[in-house]
């Protein structure tokens, strides 16, 4: 245990006082000095978030205006193209989208990850490689596409739309990141009629990252 007294004499000096685990301690500051100390402790501020989307897991807020936030995406099926070729009602593993926002609300970096698939998420809850195209490692490349400006939080749920709708390639694709170790079209055409469970026994590769870890990974 530790406790701190501070003494304030009648002629202005401060005394400081502590006594840490039986130990005690003395010394004297400057009046400007506990002034400092005393603005430094205090909260700058509330940081109002607004609407929050659906499925938000993380909201930070930075000095500088930057946020980041971290969402899960509600929906286990989607319609994806490969070069072309249009897979309607695709499944999908339980995916959680990370973006960080400039001040001007501009996304300036997107995170792509995939988590275990559990009814309630924990930071502990395993995430496993994505086993598709344009992610190295969690991060996202969105090639030519603009994304959209973000002037309200809640606008961010349409974003994973938006980016499972783009046209895929072989940007950044790896056999090694499925277990059976197929090419891209070969890996759609075995999913395409199979539930989203079966990325959790038969094809997914667990990673080095926890949900945690990837909530924090946005940068200022």
């Amino acid at each position: 245990m530790s406790d701190v007294l501070i003494r304030i004499r009648d002629d202005g000096t401060v005394a400081i006082e502590d006594n840490k685990d039986g130990v005690r301690g003395f010394k004297e500051i400057s009046p400007d000095s506990l002034l400092k100390c005393i603005n430094q402790s205090l909260l700058r501020g509330v940081v109002s978030s607004g609407l929050l989307p659906k499925g938000c897991l993380s909201f930070t807020a930075y000095d500088n205006g930057n946020k980041n936030i971290v969402i899960l995406h509600p929906d286990s099926r989607a319609d994806i193209s490969y070069y072309g070729s249009t897979y309607p009602n695709f499944p999908l593993p339980k995916l959680v989208f990370g973006f960080s926002i400039s001040r001007e609300g501009r996304i300036s970096q997107c995170r792509l990850g995939v988590v275990g698939n559990e009814g309630n998420l924990k930071p502990t809850t395993p995430m496993f490689l994505y086993p598709f195209s344009n992610v190295s490692g969690i991060n996202l490349c969105t090639g030519n596409n603009v994304l959209p400006k973000c002037q309200s939080l809640h606008t961010l749920g349409s974003v994973p739309y938006y980016i499972l709708s783009m046209d895929n390639n072989n940007d950044h694709f790896t056999p090694s990141n499925n277990r059976m170790g197929l090419e891209m079209r070969d890996l759609l055409e075995l999913l395409k009629d199979k539930s989203p469970e079966y990325y959790y026994s038969d094809i997914l590769i667990p990673s080095k990252m926890v949900l945690g870890e990837f909530l924090t990974e946005g940068g200022h």
